[in-house]
């Protein structure tokens, strides 16, 4: 028996002992390492209020509410700020430091947003919002999306935006800072760096500086349970 597996078949039946949640428990996927004001975790009928500190799980919604800001730390190391009244459904997430390929499906429901990649393969990234899907190669960028009209404002490296209809599909990689697309359900329209149209998540981070500030999931004191149940494929 291989020793990750050892440490996951020890921890396992130690948990039971100690009877903690077993393999049938939600997987957490990170942790809040900042909350300002009204924010909140969905799940189906369910609303409860996050904390900072707290575990965000897969297969749940996270919604801000006027005024309100978070930051979710991803175990891969992976940021993503979240401004006022966003919602974000967190649809999928597989990671091991043992096993470096996985899966981060992210929707970004409303709302502005900022997202870091972290340790995962770039091509592991898929982000939608109502219209556009964004390809990661290395990156920053901002996003600001309603239903119909997304916004994406590249800080640096490099994105791939497309539309969602895949009939016809059009694409465009963002590779200089600052570039901007403008994605609706009839297209996408490129804009020249410092246009009217570009958003910025940086007009939140003056104020909340640990917002936009590069947080590994460490120093955001999150429990160690977490990459243990990764590990061991939860």
């Amino acid at each position: 028996m291989s020793l990750v597996r050892r440490i996951c078949f020890a921890g396992l039946a130690g948990g039971l002992a100690l009877g903690l949640p077993g393999p049938a428990s939600a997987q957490q996927i990170g942790a809040t390492t900042v909350v300002k004001n009204d924010v909140s975790r969905l799940k189906g009928a369910q609303k409860n209020a996050l904390a900072e500190g707290e575990k965000v799980f897969r297969d749940e919604a996270v919604q801000t509410g006027a005024d309100s800001l978070a930051k979710i730390v991803f175990l891969d190391q992976t940021n993503l700020s979240i401004g006022p009244n966003a919602r974000i459904a967190l649809n999928q997430y597989v990671y091991s430091e043992e096993r470096p390929a996985g899966k981060v499906a992210l929707n970004l429901l409303k709302g502005s947003y900022r997202f870091v990649t972290g340790d995962l393969d770039k091509k592991a990234y898929e982000i939608k919002t109502p219209v556009a899907t964004i390809g990661v190669r290395g990156t920053v960028f901002d996003v600001w999306t309603t239903g119909g009209r997304s916004v994406i404002t590249l800080v640096d490296g490099e994105v791939r935006v497309c539309t969602r209809q895949a009939s016809p599909q059009a694409c465009l990689t963002l590779d200089q800072p600052g570039s901007v697309v403008v994605v609706t359900a009839g297209g996408l329209t490129p804009a020249p760096p410092g246009s009217a149209t570009r958003f910025s998540f940086g007009g939140y981070c003056g104020a909340n500086p640990g917002l936009c500030t590069p947080t590994r999931l460490s120093e955001g004191g999150a429990p160690q349970p977490a990459a243990f149940a990764a590990l061991c494929g939860r």
